[in-house]
């Protein structure tokens, strides 16, 4: 497919703005970063570039170039290399969470190590790629599990407000809820954790025939009878437990799980360093390997009813 003229002006423009920055500012590097990177953008995009150096520079002012905004963070080496140690591995367990609250609020940046590409010469780098395949994969598992925790707190949320009879507020939040669980498919699927105005293109990654997907809606919700019967909410379970089933993926035989009592309205997997458990609220449930696959396939089940 050909590129649309406004991306191919935009990386023209992120090349030309790269190599005045790097005139200015003597052995930096200027990395592209964001959705451009990912061939995303619009007629009115921004082009987003990060400028590397040895040490803290005063922020760059953002710029016109042939009419396109540039904007450009400036960050040190000792930033970026922070960044890339809280990818060396995806360390957060049940019982010590402290280290995924960090990864949470800098999110944003790791994204923007995944996203990155180099627009001045890197020799340290491959051309086109910043983090090598396994923080890469550390990155990924970083972003599910900060979607799998969006929408538990999502979750509790609906809830709340189904239990206090706030059904149009409920309303909105599952609407937002749909969007999460799409945001976790698309990372499990290997997409960086963009805005979600770009989840209709990330959605139609690997499929040659679509160049857009429609966020799946999820069920009609019944809040009236949420908290005792609840088969709508199931399709939230089994979707978000195959989204982890990409990069947790278990053949382990089937055991019991108490497919009642963890099975109802909000309750939702997630998968640490130290195992999978099922969360609602402030309640995690440690299950094995053998547990997680007959409850999500009790969920896929309650889903068709």
């Amino acid at each position: 497919m050909t590129p649309a003229p406004w991306l191919e002006m935009r990386l023209r423009v992120a090349e030309q703005a790269a190599a005045t920055l790097a005139d200015e500012f003597f052995g930096a590097e200027v990395w592209l970063v964001g959705a451009l990177t990912e061939g995303l953008a619009h007629q009115k995009s921004d082009v987003d570039l990060l400028l590397i150096t040895q040490e803290p520079v005063a922020e760059p002012r953002s710029r016109l170039v042939h009419g396109i905004r540039v904007d450009i963070r400036a960050v040190s080496w000792d930033a970026v290399n922070a960044w890339r140690i809280l990818l060396d591995s995806f360390t957060v367990t049940r019982d010590d969470i402290e280290t995924f609250r960090t990864v949470r609020t800098r999110l944003s940046d790791l994204t923007l190590l995944r996203t990155a590409r180099p627009l001045t010469p890197a020799p340290y780098l491959e051309p086109s790629r910043v983090l090598e395949p396994g923080r890469r994969a550390t990155y990924q598992r970083w972003a599910l599990a900060d979607r799998c925790e969006t929408a538990a707190s999502l979750a509790e949320d609906l809830l709340g407000l189904a239990q206090a009879g706030l059904y149009p507020h409920a309303d909105l939040v599952w609407t937002q809820l749909a969007r999460v669980l799409a945001q976790a498919e698309t990372v499990a699927a290997g997409a960086p954790l963009l805005g979600e105005k770009w989840l209709p293109s990330l959605m139609a990654v690997g499929h040659d025939s679509d160049r857009f997907k429609a966020v799946p809606e999820l069920p009609q919700p019944r809040w009236s009878t949420a908290a005792a019967h609840s088969p709508f909410f199931a399709t939230v379970q089994a979707r978000l437990a195959d989204a982890l089933f990409v990069l947790w993926p278990s053949d382990a035989d089937p055991e019991p799980v108490d497919e009642a009592g963890l099975g109802g309205f909000g309750w939702l997997p997630q998968h640490y360093r130290d195992g999978w458990f099922l969360r609602r609220g402030d309640a995690r449930v440690p299950l094995s390997n053998g547990q997680i696959r007959t409850w999500r396939k009790a969920a896929a089940r309650r889903a068709r009813t």
